[in-house]
């Protein structure tokens, strides 16, 4: 009979009426469970028993793709990708990581605002070249001698090029990576009285901070480079690392390489 009953809901359900087809499921519910309470818990069975089952079905990737790598962590990047960076000779010095925002200072009764590069902490280079690794948004500052640096090559032949840390046979990234140049000199040389407590600083204008930071260079022979582990709408949810170098295609050796993490 309950054969009988479940042939008939499948082959007839499409042309049945509303009406009908409520009639057809009673019948079967009753055939199968008996009518009035028996039928009502049989019900409640049948409803609970597929809302477990859909649950289990769920697959415990899907949470995790939605949710991205949300387990990164700042670290040294592995051997696996520094092995591919040869580095220069050249040494690398005052390394600093830190942000673009803004600071204040104090002018009389006035509190003024400024642009530049804040929350500063000094960075360590390792394996000659690597240099620390970032957090998506957080910019690093360096610094090379001036000379040896342009005896290395013409600049049109240096570039920066980043992969995926999980996937460094994908090739290199075409957009959303960080670019050299990124901080200028007045963003270095905050206006003294500073909200930031660094006292490497002078007064006055924009340009003129930006001058003393040019001339603190040249009595040290040095030039700056400076990146940010710019945002990218491409990164998944959660982040992925990206490792990058700075690459004379001449030589094929590197200023420098990091790895970040990349995020939206």
């Amino acid at each position: 009979m309950f054969n009988k009953y479940i042939i008939t809901l499948c082959l007839g359900a499409s042309t049945l009426s509303a009406g009908m087809f409520d009639s057809i499921t009673s019948e079967v519910f009753n055939a199968v469970s008996g009518s009035g309470e028996k039928q009502e818990q049989n019900k409640l069975s049948v409803h609970s028993s597929a809302a477990e089952l859909g649950k289990r079905q769920v697959p415990h990737s899907i949470s995790n793709v939605d949710q991205g790598h949300t387990d990164l962590k700042l670290g040294t990047p592995p051997s696996s990708l520094t092995s591919m960076t040869q580095c220069t000779n050249l040494k690398i010095s005052n390394v600093m990581t830190g942000y673009d925002g803004t600071y204040t200072f104090k002018n009389g009764f006035k509190t003024e605002k400024r642009s530049g590069f804040i929350k500063r902490e000094k960075g360590k280079v390792s394996k000659k070249c690597i240099l620390p690794s970032l957090n998506s948004g957080q910019s690093l500052y360096l610094e090379v001698n001036e000379k040896k640096f342009k005896a290395l090559g013409s600049s049109n032949n240096w570039s920066m090029q980043c992969i995926k840390s999980a996937n460094p046979d994908a090739g290199v990234l075409t957009s959303e990576y960080p670019r050299e140049g990124f901080l200028s000199e007045k963003a270095m040389m905050l206006h003294c009285g500073n909200s930031e407590g660094i006292k490497e600083c002078a007064k006055g204008s924009n340009s003129s901070r930006a001058g003393a930071w040019k001339k603190k260079l040249q009595k040290s022979g040095n030039m700056m480079f400076s990146f940010k582990a710019v945002t990218a709408t491409l990164a998944p949810k959660g982040g992925e690392k990206v490792y990058c170098q700075y690459y004379n295609s001449d030589s094929g050796k590197s200023l420098f390489a990091f790895e970040y993490i990349r995020t939206k």
